[in-house]
């Protein structure tokens, strides 16, 4: 693992399977066990105290390691699932640490190759680690569909500034990236003797940098995952004897009540992810003339504009080459070309068109918004891109943000 451990989804049954891994730590494809390159450290850290019962980086600094018993069956790393409506979504970069076999450390925490991807994620509320993030959002999100907009809860921004653990990267969550390629599965090692430790993912952080994964366009990070010693479920098909897994420790999670869901798009709210490829459960495209705001959405057609306008990286205003990437291309790197900065901008009045809409990437087109010129050249130039990997972009399906060519 990694050597800072070293040295020291009413929810429809939203994310019942899903729990079933966790903030899942997605490994790599197939059905093979990864192993996680240690990271290295860049200053020596101060010794765990003896009270803080897990390694580095949880203990013995200043990280507020949430201790409390978030549900009857155990602390936050337990990954535990106790109502569908627990999962709250995020929006920004994140690690999908679903299904991956972990490498064991020495001291209770475990080092896991992850996805690293962009765009619609959940964390659910009982898995919080950090104790300050996990009260702030306990609060505001007491009810949970107070908080169903993306980046609406507290925790969502406390991993987009950073401050749930600035030394991080990146921060295991859970989301349908990856679904067509590693469907999901269950494997229920509750009632096995032999099972061994498991690492429970959900916010975990992730360290070092990112490195090509085994499929072409992705990429993979290493996460420092808690170990927890209890009842679990593994969300892929293996054989029950896998759940002694040592000595390496399969990422998990545990729901007292699984139940199995063979497509896992019917886990989410209406059968879609706002924001994502149709191969990852996203809502459809915008489809000219059919697709509207419906008249009793309350959007601001001016606001959603401005957000638009608002939110840049030096000339490229990022919403809209976002919108022409993130829901057509499978390609990392090209991805975060396109959209990373923007989960720091206000997005509220976009995220709200989107979903009175049922549409993904869709924002712009609903209300007519237009990109300045660099945009506009910036998004030929990705649409290039995404036909040169074989992904169809949306100027090729619907007509829009179709971008214009450089002189």
């Amino acid at each position: 693992m990694a050597s800072r451990i070293e040295t020291g989804l009413e929810l429809r049954s939203m994310f019942v399977l899903a729990v079933l891994a966790l903030a899942a730590c997605g490994g790599s494809s197939g059905g093979g066990r990864p192993h996680a390159t240690p990271t290295s450290t860049a200053t020596p850290a101060p010794t765990p105290t003896p009270t803080c019962p897990l390694p580095l980086p949880f203990c013995g600094g200043d990280f507020p390691l949430n201790t409390l018993q978030t549900t009857p069956y155990g602390p936050a790393w337990a990954d535990v699932q106790t109502s569908p409506s627990q999962f709250l979504p995020c929006f920004g970069p994140y690690a999908l640490c679903f299904y991956a076999n972990c490498t064991v450390g020495p001291d209770g925490a475990s080092s896991c190759p992850c996805f690293e991807w962009y765009g619609t994620n959940y964390v659910l509320i009982t898995a919080i680690l950090n104790l300050d993030s996990y009260l702030a959002t306990t609060s505001a999100c007491a009810d949970p569909s107070a908080c169903q907009q993306p980046n609406s809860a507290p925790v969502c921004n406390d991993i987009i500034s950073g401050s749930f653990l600035p030394s991080a990267k990146r921060f295991s969550t859970f989301g349908l990236y990856r679904a067509k390629q590693e469907p999901i599965g269950q494997t229920d090692c509750s009632s096995q003797s032999n099972r061994s430790p498991y690492a429970g993912c959900m916010t975990a952080p992730c360290f070092g940098p990112t490195t090509p994964g085994s499929d072409p366009h992705t990429a993979m990070i290493a996460c420092d995952c808690p170990l927890y010693d209890g009842p679990y479920q593994i969300g892929k098909d293996v054989d029950p004897s896998e759940c002694n897994d040592a000595p390496l420790a399969w990422s998990a999670a545990y729901h007292p009540t699984p139940t199995p869901i063979s497509n896992p798009c019917d886990l989410v709210p209406g059968g879609c992810v706002p924001d994502a490829p149709a191969d990852d459960c996203g809502c459809p495209l915008y489809d000219p003339g059919h697709t509207v705001l419906p008249p009793d959405s309350g959007v601001s057609c001016a606001t959603v504009c401005q957000e638009y306008a608002g939110c840049d990286r030096g000339d490229i205003e990022l919403g809209f080459t976002c919108d022409a990437t993130l829901c057509t291309s499978h390609d990392h790197d090209l991805v975060f070309d396109a959209c990373i900065g923007l989960e720091r901008c206000e997005l509220s009045e976009i995220f709200k068109a989107e979903m009175a809409a049922g549409c993904s990437c869709c924002a712009s087109q609903l209300c007519g918004c237009t990109a300045n010129t660099p945009t506009d050249e910036k998004i030929y130039q990705l649409n290039a891109s995404q036909r040169a990997d074989g992904d169809t972009p949306q100027c090729d399906i619907n007509g829009t943000l179709c971008g214009t060519s450089p002189p």
